[in-house]
């Protein structure tokens, strides 16, 4: 299924918001559900992955294809949705998505492919932002980064929002923030490292929580806690009060909704995913609880991308970055099954 949709510019985004869609709200609860499972489907290669609460479905980045992902856990049927101009287009990455639970809609990015193969040494090309509506099957809108970034950082590769439905992007090469307006589509530059050093890896994946906004994977190796009502992004360092850990290099973090926000998990890519709990939910310090470490049955090449919720169950996302080029440069392999691993009971055995 191929969507083309507007292609929207910020400028533009404020005329055009009025004729879209109405957004849709719900508050469903989903079935339990548990257990290690595999989306059969023909190059699905996960990058990111997020549930939806409101239809109870899970939605995957598909990297080398650029497409998304719409799969149900409960009848395991796989739907992919293509985007004009960006799916099997080699320019271009599809890895973050983020559901907003209070509208339903999702939000994807269409990063410049070469920013992460070359790490941080070609970050040029087009980046964009994508809202999309999974009910009505429409593209709301499409937003080009760069005209922001200007080419001088890149590797957009997570989104979140605040409680007014701002958009916050993270970038990788090196690490920044932006923010897209909710309402009238304005980017802006919300947090610059202080020296722009493209190959310096900076923020891997953010997480927000009401208005409070984590991030972690910027060569301090800390988690940082950002205040989105802020005007400009400024990064508190969280103290570990319990506990030691180094971080490798990491990818997504995700914030459990089961347990209300208070326990974060940190994908690191040859690790595991490493857990740490604020009490509180306050985020003010946090204690480390332990690793859930990559499983060795894994293949070579096989790294943990993210941590995501489906149901009431919590799982490990892994990425066969062994099978990228197996087509030619910038082209996926030729699998057909992707796992997903139930690491549930290992998280609360540590809480």
């Amino acid at each position: 299924m191929r969507l083309s949709g507007p292609i929207t510019t910020a400028a533009a985004l404020a005329c055009a918001v009025s004729a879209l869609p109405k957004p849709h709200k719900g508050n469903k609860t989903c079935p339990p559900f548990n257990g290690n499972f595999s989306i059969k489907a023909y190059q699905v290669y996960p990058e990111n992955a997020d549930f939806d609460f409101n239809n109870c479905k899970l939605y995957v980045g598909q990297i080398w294809n650029a497409s998304l992902g719409i799969y149900d856990p409960y009848t395991s049927v796989h739907t992919t949705i293509e985007f004009l101009n960006i799916s099997h287009n080699p320019s271009f990455h599809l890895g973050a998505v983020g559901a907003d639970r209070r509208t339903g809609h999702l939000f994807l990015i269409a990063d410049a492919a070469m920013a992460f193969p070359s790490e941080g040494k070609d970050i040029s090309g087009t980046n964009w932002l994508m809202q999309y509506d999974p009910v009505s099957n429409y593209l709301l809108y499409k937003i080009n980064l760069t005209e922001t970034s200007q080419g001088k950082y890149g590797g957009f590769q997570d989104v979140e929002h605040d409680p007014e439905g701002n958009v916050f992007v993270v970038g990788t090469w090196p690490g920044t923030l932006l923010r897209v307006d909710g309402e009238g589509g304005e980017v802006r530059e919300w947090y610059l490292p202080e020296k722009i050093v493209p190959t310096e890896k900076g923020i891997g994946g953010i997480a927000a929580l009401g208005w409070i906004l984590l991030a972690q994977g910027d060569a301090s190796g800390k988690i940082w806690r950002f205040n989105m009502n802020d005007k400009k992004g400024v990064p508190y360092p969280i103290p570990i009060t319990r506990g030691n850990h180094t971080f490798g290099a990491s990818d997504a973090i995700y914030l459990l909704p089961k347990y209300k926000g208070t326990v974060l998990l940190v994908a690191e890519d040859t690790i595991g995913i490493s857990v740490f709990r604020s009490k509180d939910a306050k985020w003010d310090s946090a204690e480390f609880l332990g690793l859930v470490p990559r499983p060795s049955t894994l293949e070579p090449g096989t790294n943990v991308v993210a941590p995501v919720q489906v149901g009431d169950a919590v799982y490990m996302v892994v990425e066969q970055f062994g099978d990228e080029g197996l087509g030619g440069p910038g082209t996926a392999g030729n699998r057909a099954e992707f796992p997903f691993l139930d690491i549930t009971a290992e998280v609360e055995k540590m809480l």
